[in-house]
């Protein structure tokens, strides 16, 4: 019985929601200099409209996000706590630092 009670209590330690697992470092407010971003593990709200986070992929301190349409955003998280915010479609890149 023993057995029986430890599998299944691994088994449904394995089946833990997602929304138990820790935080990526990028989500919350950002100040990224031209306005105010948004990310929860699921969306991206750049000011206005919100997308949905179709992909996260991680390299070491470093996020690609993967929206519809193959759109997407490089994310660079800084020793110094900003993080670097980086789309190739547009070339444009921005400091973002957390807010409160």
């Amino acid at each position: 019985m023993m057995k029986r009670t430890l599998a299944a209590g691994l088994f449904l330690a394995a089946c833990t929601p997602a929304a138990m697992a820790e935080p990526y470092p990028f989500e919350g407010r950002w100040d990224c200099e031209v306005g105010e971003f948004t990310f929860t593990d699921t969306t991206y709200d750049p000011g206005g409209e919100e997308m949905q986070i179709l992909d996260v992929a991680q390299d070491g301190d470093s996020y690609v996000l993967t929206f519809a349409d193959d759109y997407q955003i490089g994310l660079d998280i800084n020793p110094d706590g900003t993080m670097q915010w980086f789309s190739a479609a547009s070339g444009d890149s921005f400091t973002c630092r957390p807010l409160p």
